[in-house]
């Protein structure tokens, strides 16, 4: 198989991460051509190269396993949509939410081997996003507000490391929020309201475990739609911790819905993320991709062996 590395991921530390496992799987008798790159556009040819080699019954490479976190997975989901390559995951990363979404263990290198060389394929949807004139795949959740904004100041801030830093940048923003208004199309009926944020999820988590979209699922088909209707900056305080739980959809001014595809326009432009990284600003209109790609992730209770 082949090992996709970033050697950035988590500043470094991923690199540490990929020599264990790639030493582990050879010691299991898997052969681990490893592979990495120097920039987002190196990163992203030697995905696609990798994903056609796998896809090539006579190359010898079975599967694609990414050592890193959601930012390393994104070139690998863009170049295998739509096709049969089985693509495993070792995580490696800060976030780590695809990892999540597929039951794949954070911090136990072997039972993420574990679960690869099982063989038990997964099919599970991805979502596509456009904004201005770029169409993107993304795999977890997109933000779009003050979520965006949080992870726009986290990524930018030296110190601390680790997720303490999305809290601090969740604190600095709400001190500076004021309501936008929205304008949000969900499968052709339009709901307008003043928001600070919304977030569109194939999955349910992003920042490292915020369940945002807590009843998504990475197969259903559907995007889960979280809106947030602007309130006091103490509401929105009050409010974030009860994101990791999952909890904040029963309170009040927390709308979710479920579509195939998404528009959202904004009286002023606001940015734009998914899977941790900052695509742009508004406009953005985001389509669920179903059945997009195999993932190699546990046998769920009462699935046929794939």
């Amino acid at each position: 198989m082949v090992a996709l590395v970033n050697p950035t991921s988590r500043n470094g530390a991923a690199m540490a991460t990929a020599r264990e496992a790639i030493a582990a799987m050879t010691a299991r008798g898997v052969s681990v051509d490893a592979r990495s790159g120097s920039s987002a556009a190196d990163a992203a040819m030697i995905a696609r190269e990798a994903v056609a080699q796998a896809g090539d019954p006579t190359s010898g490479i079975d599967a694609v396993v990414v050592i890193g976190g959601d930012g390393t997975i994104g070139p690998v989901l863009e170049a295998a949509r739509g096709t049969r390559v089985r693509v495993g995951l070792i995580p490696a990363g800060t976030g780590n939410d695809h990892a999540r979404a597929l039951a794949i263990p954070t911090g136990d290198v072997s039972g993420a081997i574990d679960i690869i060389t099982a063989g038990h394929t997964r099919r599970c949807d991805l979502a596509r996003l456009t904004v201005g004139d770029r169409t993107t795949t993304f795999g977890t959740v997109a933000a779009i507000g003050l979520d965006a904004a949080v992870t726009e100041r986290a990524v930018n801030m030296a110190h601390p490391r680790g997720q303490s830093r999305y809290a601090l940048a969740a604190v600095a923003e709400i001190a500076a929020l004021r309501p936008r208004r929205f304008r949000v199309t969900v499968d052709g009926i339009v709901h307008e309201m003043d928001l600070v944020m919304a977030s569109v999820g194939n999955t349910p988590s992003y920042g490292g475990g915020m369940r945002i979209c807590p009843q998504a699922r990475i197969d259903d088909g559907l995007l889960d739609v979280t809106l947030v209707e602007h309130t006091s900056r103490l509401r929105l305080l009050r409010l974030f911790p009860t994101i990791y739980r999952g909890t904040h959809i029963s309170r009040r001014g927390v709308h979710t819905l479920r579509a195939r595809t998404v528009t959202i326009e904004t009286a002023e432009p606001t940015p734009v993320s998914a899977d941790g990284e900052l695509l742009g600003v508004t406009p953005v209109t985001i389509e669920i991709d179903a059945s997009a790609m195999d993932f190699l992730s546990p046998r769920q209770a009462g699935s046929p062996q794939a």
